[in-house]
């Protein structure tokens, strides 16, 4: 229609543990960084997609790393964003746990987590535009990291 604003499609983002750390925890220090890129990829409004291992790697390094309370915020975050679907997590099942150690095999000569190979499995789903976290094995597993000064 003329004289009506061209939608763009909103970009979809995989969101790693690092950022949500960095998010979450003050003294991290990245920070300032990522909580600027969260501002970025909320006004744009990005799809935000994350998985179940990230979750448990994240509420249990908060938990041992920045304490109770910080993996108490961390629920509330994801329990907040989730239902206003601003956040949308994927669930393991057994393929994805397959394809997940099929990506540990095939970066044998990385040292990858679990949640980054799950991670690399869901964001190749949902064919992810970025990889939001400050872990630079996804740049060699070919994703575009964000923020991209980082790792």
């Amino acid at each position: 229609m003329a004289g009506r604003p061209r939608q763009t499609a909103a970009r979809t983002v995989y969101v790693d543990t690092g950022a949500f750390i960095a998010l979450i925890w003050s003294r991290d220090r990245d920070h300032d960084a990522v909580r600027e890129q969260y501002g970025l990829f909320r006004a744009e409004r990005a799809r935000l997609t994350t998985s179940d291992a990230v979750i448990g790697e994240t509420a249990t390094r908060l938990r041992y790393d920045a304490g109770l309370a910080a993996a108490r915020t961390f629920h509330e975050v994801i329990r907040d964003a989730t239902a206003a679907a601003a956040l949308t997590i994927r669930e393991s099942d057994g393929e994805l746990r397959a394809r997940a150690f099929a990506v540990m095999a095939r970066y044998d000569g990385l040292t990858l987590s679990y949640a980054d190979c799950v991670g690399a499995a869901v964001a190749a789903d949902i064919r992810a535009d970025a990889v939001f976290g400050l872990d630079g094995d996804f740049r060699v597993m070919g994703f575009h990291l964000e923020p991209s000064t980082y790792r």
